[in-house]
């Protein structure tokens, strides 16, 4: 009887390991790594509600783009996740961060705050990203601030507005980050070089209702006025009922040396338009939005047209680049601030790993880390660059001329 009992369950053993697929040679490799990807998924709110909540495979390091890839600012929402996704590519041909592949997944947040806040919820409590490369746009990164402090998964971005990391208590949205000059050191440089280069009186239009906008108005005034210039003209307008050539026609009227446009490019475009049609001729100055594409956009003469950019176009590696991928990149400044931003993670993460508080820590200290916008030193304090200088441009009619690297 023992002896039958014994064959039994043998053969009970045998029937159940065949079941659950336990041969010795079929069963898959612990440490099997996945292909690189090469692919960005692209998500919205209403494709993301249903999912349920998934892990990371093993060996594989999730990464979120957060950005507008429809709506007003695709243009530049686009061009950071082509960037991103080109050093993405790169890293994981040639092994990856820490041996791990790199999955990137887009959210469209649609220039919508409220899409915005949704897609960040379901990247970080569903597809379980590790970080997320943030938005060059304001508005945008505002709506996602006060959430983020509800998680721990950094947000590695470009809104410049300095109050998109910091509270008004003074201390950091511990989440939240920008590798790209503020708002106050973008204003500042274009102020010192319209300075040095003769300009002493201006006059400034901004929207009142665009964060990015309105966040490099009080710095630029504020430099001038440090400096001795006190009766600067400054309007500001809606967007929705901005009639330009009445709006800039006191400009042109009290002929001042320089006119401040601190707004996006397709507002930009309207306003220089205006002010050739009213015959202005003195400098038009502006920020990161008058750098190709405005030239391309507006078309005409843009000499007297003064920039800021991240970049030297000029430069033989960045040059390389952009001959490269130029014509599918609207936005190619962005092009390049999406590729840095995953390269500053990979080097944090082979410091820090993946633990979120370690690696926003990490983030948080970055000292010196040279990529192709520059050197990036972190200030722990705001969570933005300290010291870090830009490219000053005007055109001749339409193409660019890099004038100098400059810094307030």
């Amino acid at each position: 009887m023992k002896k039958t009992l014994a064959v039994l369950l043998a053969l009970i053993m045998v029937l159940a390991l065949v079941a659950c697929g336990g041969s010795k040679n079929t069963a898959a490799p612990a440490q099997t790594q996945p292909q690189a990807e090469t692919k960005t998924e692209t998500k919205t709110e209403t494709e993301t509600k249903t999912e349920t909540k998934t892990e990371a495979p093993a060996g594989e390091i999730v990464i979120g783009c957060l950005q507008d890839i429809t709506g007003a600012t695709s243009s530049l929402g686009k061009s950071v996740q082509m960037g991103a996704q080109a050093a993405v590519d790169e890293l994981n041909a040639n092994g990856g961060i820490n041996g791990k592949t790199i999955k990137m997944i887009t959210y469209d947040t649609k220039g919508d705050v409220t899409e915005a806040v949704n897609a960040y919820i379901t990247a970080v409590t569903v597809d379980k990203v590790s970080v997320i490369i943030g938005p060059p746009v304001a508005n945008i990164a505002h709506a996602i601030k006060v959430t983020s402090e509800d998680y721990d998964v950094p947000i590695v971005g470009f809104a410049l507005d300095p109050t998109c990391q910091i509270k008004e208590d003074g201390t950091v949205y511990k989440n939240m980050f920008c590798l790209q000059p503020s708002a106050i050191s973008q204003s500042e440089i274009v102020a010192a070089y319209a300075l040095k280069n003769g300009s002493k009186t201006f006059g400034v239009l901004y929207n009142e209702q665009n964060a990015y906008s309105l966040s490099l108005l009080a710095p630029f005034t504020a430099y001038l006025e440090a400096h001795g210039v006190t009766d600067t003209i400054v309007n500001g307008y809606d967007a929705s009922a901005a009639d330009f050539k009445t709006l800039l026609q006191p400009y042109v009227t009290a002929k001042v040396d320089a006119i401040y446009l601190p707004n996006y490019t397709a507002d930009l475009v309207k306003e220089v338009t205006a002010l050739t049609e009213l015959g202005y001729e003195g400098n038009i100055i502006t920020g990161l939005d008058g750098a190709p594409s405005f030239n391309s956009i507006y078309g005409g003469d843009c000499s007297n047209v003064y920039y800021t950019n991240n970049i030297d176009i000029y430069e033989e590696a960045t040059a390389a680049i952009i001959e490269e991928v130029g014509s599918d990149v609207a936005a190619i400044n962005k092009y390049f601030l999406g590729y840095d931003a995953i390269m500053a993670i990979k080097e944090c993460m082979e410091k820090a790993g993946e633990d979120p508080a370690a690696l926003a820590d990490a983030i948080a200290n970055i000292s010196g880390l040279k990529g192709l916008t520059g050197t990036l030193t972190m200030d722990p304090a705001t969570h933005m660059p300290t010291g870090m200088k830009m490219f000053v441009y005007k055109y001749d009619n339409q193409t660019p001329v890099m004038l100098e690297e400059f810094a307030a």
